[in-house]
């Protein structure tokens, strides 16, 4: 540990705030010396002009070689610079697929590590570490025993990499999984799974009577206070729950006035919706004009539907999408407000 203390001295500690790029890099090259590598025996390239084809030429920071073999690349940024910088990944991702090494170093104000995308079915290089320079790192000392001339291998960095790829890989399919388990089907899935539950107990009648006044949702819990892992709620206490993102508001105003529209069919806004699921039923798409003069008996429609498809602090609740003159339910509120119709339509039949 006492090496990777002496390299947070050289490359963190010891640098002055006002330090310049190329004070920098001598300071890299430094620390690689105390690594073993030899700048006078050439094992520490700078700035090496290199030729490729006939009108290329490249200039890298530092590579670190092998009696004339490239080991890896090494670029460097002052360390006031902000390392997410894009384009300093992009430049070292150049030096690495022109030489054609696998991974390559970024040292600026932490060290970052990067392997080329080709091994992480990406089309641009992978980030597989960060390390701070912390006194007493872990992850600083296992960059020693990594990039030290003593103990560098082939072996030990494919096995690195291998390790990192797994674990790079295993994130995209947590996330990937994340994403999936919170579309609508996984929610009614749950839903089902309660009901089947419940009717062990209970008649059909008893369990649709009491579902269809509840909503289940899964939310990734990382989001907010609010969002947590499995929600269940009455949709008539959304808007007493929820202080969340302004979707969350608007689908509370939706699971509270939407049912009481259907319950209230003389209302302006019931009267545009129920206008609206009923040229639904008989054609789509349903144009502007067509819900305009199936309404035409109300009063101030226009004004009315605006307040039925916009998101604002006073609107009514945002039912509706526009999008050409083309009217359609809006997306997160569409299966509530679909179900609410059903339920009107079995109260109003017969």
């Amino acid at each position: 540990m006492e090496k990777w203390n002496e390299l947070c001295f050289i490359l963190s500690e010891s640098i002055p705030s006002n330090a310049s790029e190329q004070v920098f890099e001598l300071k890299v090259i430094q620390a690689f010396e105390k690594l073993g590598w030899s700048h006078f025996k050439g094992e520490i390239s700078v700035r090496e002009n290199i030729q490729l084809g006939a009108s290329n030429r490249i200039t890298p920071d530092i590579i670190i070689k092998s009696d004339d073999t490239n080991l890896f690349v090494i670029e460097v940024k002052n360390p006031s610079a902000d390392l997410k910088n894009p384009s300093y990944q992009n430049q070292l991702s150049s030096y690495m697929r022109m030489l054609r090494l696998n991974f390559g170093i970024l040292i600026g104000n932490e060290i970052k590590i990067f392997v080329d995308g080709s091994l992480v079915d990406s089309n641009q290089s992978e980030l597989l570490e960060r390390i701070s320079f912390k006194k007493d790192n872990q992850q600083g000392l296992n960059f020693i025993n990594l990039f030290q001339k003593e103990t560098f291998s082939y072996e030990n960095i494919e096995r690195y990499i291998q390790k990192k790829i797994k674990t790079i890989k295993e994130n995209q399919t947590v996330e990937n999984l994340k994403n999936e388990i919170t579309k609508t089907e996984y929610s009614e899935y749950l839903k089902n799974e309660l009901k089947n539950k419940l009717l062990k107990e209970h008649s059909e009648s008893i369990v649709e009577k009491v579902l269809e006044d509840f909503k289940i949702k899964i939310y990734d819990s990382t989001q907010t206070e609010i969002q947590r892992t499995i929600y269940v709620q009455s949709p008539q206490n959304d808007s007493e729950n929820y202080n969340g993102t302004t979707k969350e508001i608007e689908l509370a105003k939706i699971y509270k006035k939407v049912p009481v529209w259907f319950n209230k069919p003389n209302q302006k806004n019931s009267q545009i919706l129920i206008n609206y699921m009923k040229l639904r039923e008989q054609k789509t798409p349903v144009t502007f004009f067509e819900l305009e003069k199936a309404c035409e008996r109300i009063a101030n429609f226009r004004s009315s539907y605006q307040a039925m498809k916009t998101i604002s602090e006073r609107n009514n609740a945002k039912v509706f999408d526009e999008v050409g003159r083309i009217i359609s339910l809006w997306e997160p509120g569409k299966s509530f407000v679909e179900k609410e119709y059903e339920r009107f339509l079995r109260r109003n039949s017969g």
